[in-house]
């Protein structure tokens, strides 16, 4: 007699009672390992696609590295379509990262090159006052 899938019940009932979400969010509202998690979803998936788990859509991540993140809904159903990873998207990920690093960038590029920190409040002394 084949055990009782506890951990597919578990994620199932999650899913039903919260609604759709993605991993690290059923990782934190049922308090278990990400590999358990993963393993249990994936496995479902493989041996009996569309009947347990689906994919309702894809949330961009925020804050971690990758594609986007499948948000999973309890439930027999087809899968969403996965976004194109096109050169508009590249070029949007790497635009978020030069906005984020470019005050650092500045901050080294002065500092070898030898100029000083410049002085915010230079500007509001007149020139006759400043000292050399």
């Amino acid at each position: 007699m084949p055990k009782p899938p506890i951990t597919r019940d578990a994620i199932t009932a999650a899913l039903k009672e919260c609604g759709p979400m993605t991993v690290p969010e059923l990782v934190e509202y049922l308090d278990w390992p990400r590999n358990r998690v993963d393993a249990c979803i994936t496995t479902a998936r493989e041996n009996h696609p569309g009947k347990f788990f689906r994919i309702v859509r894809y949330r961009k991540q925020v804050g971690v590295q990758g594609r986007e993140a499948a948000v999973y809904a309890a439930g027999p159903g087809p899968d969403a379509p996965r976004p194109t990873f096109d050169d508009a998207h590249k070029r949007e990920i790497k635009h978020r990262y030069y906005q984020g690093n470019r005050a650092l960038w500045a901050a080294r590029r002065k500092s070898r090159t030898g100029r000083g920190a410049v002085n915010p409040w230079a500007g509001l002394v007149p020139m006759a006052r400043r000292s050399p």
